[in-house]
């Protein structure tokens, strides 16, 4: 983790963790398209239940990190669902029991069609009393990571296992919603139509909507590619794997109702939230939501 040492000990492992994750996906190219299973219990994505061998492979890999430095975790990931970890030797400066929230390969269908577009890998890593320690999103395809630690969040590429043109993420200051460009998730059916119907009042109002979401949202409006990302009935693992790099650039982060985003520690949970890069746009779009 000596590479990213700079950021401290978390997000050092966060960030290993994301390259590893970046070249493993990338070797495996169209061999990971193979369905492994098509079977999802309870009621987390019960009209998507099939599961690629990327998605496999990259959780695989989640966990053989998190062993490999002796980290205590309860793990909440999209492919292992809750998992608990034990360990009595954990690395130095990871000693602390921790939230892992993680969607090792988000963007599967896509993929699976090999469409090099929205496939990222993700995690986040909580404190107990649900302070962010690091997130990290990593772009496959740009060999790219947004994250953040306790304090910033930054932007860089990933060369030879290295970060470089390391850069702060810096929100827009676009301030009227007709000069908008919202992100909210309707590449499936089962979102689009009833998010076009039911939010129709704003999504009118925008210059342009990027049909995309998760955990990339956040980051997306952090990094000011977007302006406000529009998470409706988002899971929890797509919310706080990309949450706290919004939050560290300075985004305006609430639920619909303009409350605190609750830390939930529940896999199936579902989360309606407001990610805007300034007051401004965020109250705008609060406002639209309320009438």
């Amino acid at each position: 983790m000596k590479e990213f040492a700079d950021f401290g000990p978390w997000t050092a492992f966060a960030l290993e963790t994301i390259n590893d994750s970046i070249e493993m996906i990338n070797r495996l190219g169209g061999r990971g398209v193979e369905v492994v299973s098509d079977v999802r219990e309870g009621e987390y994505r019960y009209w998507d239940p099939e599961t690629l061998k990327v998605d496999r492979e990259a959780e695989n890999l989640f966990i053989e990190r998190l062993k490999k430095y002796g980290i205590n975790a309860v793990v909440l990931s999209e492919e292992a669902g809750t998992l608990e970890l034990a360990s009595q030797s954990p690395a130095e400066g990871l000693e602390e029991k921790v939230y892992f929230i993680s969607d090792p390969f988000d963007g599967s269908l896509l993929y699976k069609r090999q469409i090099p577009a929205f496939w990222f890998t993700t995690l986040a890593i909580y404190a107990l009393d649900g302070s962010a320690k690091c997130a990290a999103v990593g772009d496959c395809a740009a060999r790219s990571v947004d994250f953040c630690n306790e304090e910033k969040a930054y932007t860089a590429r990933l060369a030879e296992g290295k970060l470089r043109d390391v850069k702060e993420l810096k929100p827009r200051d676009t301030g009227k919603l007709e000069d908008v460009f919202l992100e909210t998730y309707l590449m499936k059916p089962h979102y689009m139509y009833p998010a076009v119907k039911d939010f129709e009042a704003l999504f009118s109002q925008v210059k342009f909507i990027l049909p995309n979401g998760g955990p990339g949202g956040f980051s997306d409006v952090a990094s000011g590619r977007v302006d406000v990302y529009f998470a409706n009935k988002q899971p929890f693992v797509d919310v706080f794997t990309g949450l706290a790099i919004a939050q560290k650039a300075g985004c305006i982060v609430t639920t619909f109702e303009g409350e605190e985003v609750p830390f939930n520690v529940d896999i199936n949970s579902r989360y309606n939230v407001v990610c805007a890069a300034n007051e401004r746009l965020h109250q705008q779009v609060l406002a639209t939501l309320s009438k």
